[in-house]
């Protein structure tokens, strides 16, 4: 499983820039579960988007994208490495920072559920 976390805009004036969080599954020989996001900050952020509703499954290869304004997350160093993402399996996993983006682009499917 891969987290990737970066920060853009959505293309719609006054709308603040957010942090994107992508989940890919990796796994060459089974779906998986997310439960939970957040940032380990301090306080903790946990990311509750109405529009990305977790739990997600995710098949072989599929992705799954959410966001958060950047407003609602403390201000810290290394943010790209602070989300977490918590399994149906209780593992969790480290984000990395997504430094490879396209400077355009959609927000990957919600997963199913």
């Amino acid at each position: 499983m891969r987290v990737m976390v970066h920060r853009r805009f959505f293309q719609v004036p006054g709308a603040p820039e957010c942090f994107f969080i992508k989940v890919t599954n990796l796994s060459s020989s089974r779906e998986i579960e997310v439960t939970h996001i957040w940032f380990a900050t301090e306080p903790r952020v946990d990311v509750l988007n109405q529009e990305r509703r977790l739990p997600a499954r995710l098949r072989l290869d599929e992705t799954f994208e959410t966001w958060i304004a950047v407003s609602a997350v403390p201000a810290v160093r290394h943010v790209g490495s602070k989300v977490r993402v918590r399994l149906s399996n209780g593992k969790v996993i480290k984000s990395k920072l997504d430094k490879h983006i396209p400077p355009l682009g959609y927000v990957a499917g919600p997963g199913s559920r």
